[in-house]
């Protein structure tokens, strides 16, 4: 079977009838309905007016914003409140969305997407943006008479154990909460998913428990006195904190979660478990694709995958990261935008480049905004003597500033209490920028435009009047 020039709007797509299955002929096919997969539908359209586009979606949503299912969860938006693009946006740019299909393979040799509800999607390019899956971590799960379960087996049939990635999670989370009126939640992790979590059970009055393997929370990007003021203020909230802990086993009773066991033997009552561990690329169904993974798709700086009519963005890649110069997987909502932009771009004949970018994280809690930026979590020591690392801690006020310089480069950050100045260090970062002029005054509580570079002020500052 060989790839077609599709022709026309997406409404008019053939459907032909082979082995009693729907094969549906598309130009452009998008696994994928989130920032990755809308960013690159949405270039494509700017550069193609006519060709198909299908979006395919295993939830049953048109599109929402991710980042914003906790503040569901908390009560603080509505799901029709979390939506990034317009209602109309698909039939603006003649779009046609798919719900309700999960791609199971990919066969690339006959240029076809697979589906579990038994539709075949034909297409001459094909994206892979479908993210990532929750981690199940391997623990036991046992009930009164003894019987025990892995965690994965009981995800489907214990109550009150939750992941916490989609909308559905979500409104699964909240409902579990009201019906059983839950006071005390638990929450295994204490990286961003996990403290996202909190986020938002804190702003439900409950009492929380965090249980974390490493010995800080947030420890991928906070330093110990950025996890030290997070603790502090979970604590005096009246909630618990485990760190160096991971959860060994799991009881139920009556088919519902009601205490875990730690590490250290300690037995916790908890009523409610969310699994926080991380996510890692959803590459199971690429199998036997033809390809090539490695903890997430591996593509080129064009976004395009070991074969060629396939292009992969968002969570389920490997990303460059341009501050360590590594590839890794950096599953924030910025990347996933940028690499479906460039995705799309070169899909639809307009020659781009990715140019890499470095992990950001934001998070509020109880009411203490916290941002990190790049390699915000490494300190001076006999590996990093080339850095330079400012600090300003004020403690009465909660406010903390760390920025990490190498080479005369910052390449990392953490603001808490205060972050207001956020864009500028973003900024400082991205752009490369000199800052050995800055020294210590980068961590002042007055840093702003007039301490930067002359020559990188002018770059940010134009306008009639406006002196720099």
């Amino acid at each position: 079977m060989k790839a077609f020039s599709a022709s026309g709007s997406a409404k008019g797509m053939n459907i032909k009838m082979v082995k009693n299955k729907n094969i549906l002929n598309t130009d452009y096919l998008i696994i994928g309905n989130s920032a990755a997969g809308l960013s690159a539908a949405e270039n494509i359209r700017k550069n193609d007016k006519n060709s198909p586009i299908t979006v395919l979606t295993k939830e049953k949503y048109s599109n929402y914003s991710k980042p914003l299912t906790t503040y569901y969860l908390a009560g603080r938006l509505e799901p029709g409140n979390l939506y990034f693009k317009k209602s109309n946006f698909y039939e603006e740019n003649n779009i046609d969305l798919k719900t309700n299909q999960n791609v199971v393979s990919i066969k690339s040799s006959d240029n076809l997407a697979i589906t579990e509800q038994g539709n075949q999607y034909l297409y001459n390019k094909l994206l892979i943006a479908s993210g990532g899956r929750p981690i199940i971590p391997e623990i036991r799960v046992i009930d009164k008479t003894g019987k025990t379960l892995s965690l994965d087996e009981a995800m489907s049939s214990v109550k009150g154990i939750f992941t916490l990635t989609t909308l559905d999670d979500a409104i699964m989370i909240r409902k579990y909460i009201n019906e059983y009126s839950i006071k005390t939640a638990s929450i295994l992790g204490g990286g961003l998913i996990g403290l996202k979590a909190a986020e938002a059970l804190l702003g439900l009055h409950l009492n929380i428990n965090i249980v974390e393997l490493s010995d800080k929370l947030l420890s991928a990007s906070f330093d110990e006195t950025a996890s030290g003021i997070l603790i502090e203020a979970i604590k005096k909230s009246g909630s618990s904190i485990y760190c160096g802990q991971t959860i060994e086993e799991i009881y139920t009773e009556n088919n519902s979660i009601n205490s875990f066991k730690l590490s250290n033997g300690r037995k916790i009552p908890s009523d409610l478990l969310i699994l926080a561990v991380g996510v890692l690329p959803d590459t199971g169904y690429l199998k036997n694709s033809g390809i090539k993974t490695d903890a997430g798709i591996i593509t080129d700086s064009r976004m395009k995958t070991s074969i060629d009519n396939i292009y992969a963005a968002g969570d389920i890649v490997k990303s460059h990261d341009v501050l360590s110069g590594s590839d890794k997987n950096m599953a924030i909502w910025p990347i996933a935008v940028k690499q479906g932009e460039v995705a799309g771009s070169n899909m639809s004949g307009i020659d781009t480049a990715y140019p890499g970018g470095f992990l950001m994280n934001s998070v509020e809690i109880l009411g203490m905004p916290m941002i990190s930026l790049g390699q915000s979590s490494i300190e001076y020591d006999d590996k990093n003597k080339d850095l330079k690392v400012y600090k300003s801690h004020d403690t009465d006020r909660k406010i903390y500033r760390k920025i990490v310089v190498r080479q005369n480069r910052a390449v990392g950050a953490i603001l808490i209490g205060a972050i207001e100045r956020a864009g500028i260090y973003w900024g400082l970062i991205n752009n490369n920028v000199d800052v050995s002029e800055i020294g210590e005054n980068i961590v002042k509580e007055d840093f702003g435009l007039i301490q930067l570079p002359a020559d990188y002020r002018k770059h940010l500052v134009v306008g009639e009047g406006i002196e720099v």
